[in-house]
């Protein structure tokens, strides 16, 4: 992901700890924090809901767990929601 100031790419383990409290870009020092953008999680229930529905007897072929592909698309789901905004640093 990228700091939604610079657009510098950010790594894992400071946008990790971005979901507790807001952190320092490491470029320009300005704060962001990671939230679930609530615009792209309607934009993308409708592909999500599909890939459960349509996917589902193709997974049930090649002999996956429908229980684990439920959790790999409500996973990647979620993954597909998290966005960074600015935040102020305390």
């Amino acid at each position: 992901m990228k700091c939604p100031h610079c657009d510098t790419k950010q790594a894992f383990s400071s946008i990790k700890k971005s979901l507790r409290k807001a952190q320092a870009c490491e470029k320009c020092k300005e704060g962001y924090v990671l939230t679930l953008s609530v615009s792209r999680m309607f934009l993308l229930i409708l592909p999500a809901a599909a890939s459960l529905l349509v996917i589902r007897p193709v997974n049930l072929h090649w002999g996956i767990s429908p229980l684990a592909f439920t959790a790999l698309v409500s996973v990647l789901y979620i993954m597909s929601c998290l966005t960074l905004v600015k935040r102020a640093l305390n």
